[in-house]
């Protein structure tokens, strides 16, 4: 006998009800002008917890109990399974509940530090050009309604740079391809970032943290770095795959939809992964060397960027003349920061970007 609630599956009436079965596994209610039906006709919701149970009926009708122990017992009898009640053991046991946990976490950790990365990879590689080049326009396009104004270099300034950055790439395999564009940074500040369709932005912050057009020329050829190894598509991609991922655990669509349009910014901020960061710093360096061009140029190049978003070059500034030299406070900052010490800090490990005292010595030592 066990005890529940009725629904006759035509309308919402539900009434409360009392299920009997024989022993030859038929079953039937007492107060319910409904037929003997047998168990095997009918289909047992798996035990989960202390939620409800449910049988259907082939008629659409429903018997909805409480009494998890007696349904358990009933299918025991008349369905024998190593599977009844499996479910409901695996989720009572405390070691296989944390190993569960533990397997999905590692999972998902693995899958987001070497799955997605390689999918990434090899997706990137079979987009089409067109397409590529339809993403980061719109990209640029995003960037100029909300972040960017138009620069304010002079026309010779501007083409000065677009004659250096043609001769640096010359040699490049499918440099031909490659642009650049600048703009004012703004909020942004000093920085330069590559888009997928082969376009090299640079804020004119940066521009004028440079002393000469080969410190510029550096950081063109990082930036020609993260084109050549399709970065700014990976990382696209990434990005949308860990948005699918997150929808798919948590169904917060939201959420997912959150990172899709945060990516523009991710791509401002060059937000790439220490490996694609180094793979650009390693194609830099070979260029330079096998050009005869100074590493030295890119180390000025990283105290300065690193020093304009220091505390005390905005102190500098704000301590100083309007008609301040920027320079001279890039300078002070410089100092400050390397008196500052050298000791590796905690968050260093979990930065997306590679050190950057240990990018500097890199291309120091290499020069």
């Amino acid at each position: 006998m066990i005890e529940g609630i009725f629904f006759d599956g035509e309308t919402s009436t539900k009434k409360a009800s009392v299920l009997h079965y024989d022993e030859q596994g038929y079953i039937s209610f007492t107060d319910l002008d409904i037929e003997k039906i047998h168990i095997n006709l009918i289909k047992i919701s798996t035990r989960l917890a202390n939620t409800p149970r449910y049988l259907n009926f082939p008629d659409g009708s429903l018997f909805e109990t409480n009494n998890n122990d007696a349904i358990d017992e009933m299918v025991q009898t008349f369905k024998p399974s190593f599977f009844n009640g499996l479910l409901h053991s695996l989720e009572s046991a405390k070691t296989v509940v944390i190993a569960s946990i533990a397997i999905v976490v590692l999972s998902g950790w693995l899958l987001i530090k070497y799955g997605i990365p390689y999918f990434s990879n090899e997706i990137a590689a079979m987009v089409p050009a067109d397409a590529s080049k339809y993403m980061g326009q719109g990209v640029l396009d995003i960037m100029d309604k909300n972040w960017f104004e138009k620069t304010r270099l002079s026309a010779e300034k501007q083409a000065e740079l677009r004659l250096l950055f043609k001769k640096l790439i010359k040699d490049i395999d499918g440099g031909e391809n490659y642009k650049l564009e600048f703009r004012q940074g703004g909020v942004i500040q000093a920085n330069a970032f590559a888009l997928p369709n082969g376009t090299i932005v640079f804020t004119d912050e940066l521009i004028n943290l440079a002393a000469n057009n080969m410190e510029v020329a550096s950081i063109m050829l990082h930036e020609a770095g993260h084109l050549k190894h399709r970065h700014s598509l990976r990382s696209t991609v990434q990005q949308f795959s860990l948005a699918m991922f997150v929808m798919v655990i948590s169904g917060d669509v939201s959420t997912s939809s959150s990172i899709v349009t945060a990516i523009p910014l991710m791509l401002v901020e060059s937000g790439f992964s220490q490996e694609m960061e180094s793979e650009a710093d390693t194609f830099s360096l070979d260029y330079m060397l096998k050009h005869n061009i100074s590493p030295k140029y890119f180390v000025t190049m990283m105290e300065k960027l690193e020093a304009s978003y220091s505390d005390a070059y905005t102190k500098c500034l704000k301590e100083s003349p309007k008609d301040v030299d920027k320079n001279k406070c890039i300078e002070k900052s410089i100092v400050a920061k390397k008196g500052s010490g050298d000791t590796k800090k905690i968050t260093d490990y979990f930065s997306t970007h590679p050190n950057v005292k240990e990018r500097i010595k890199r291309f120091r030592e290499a020069s």
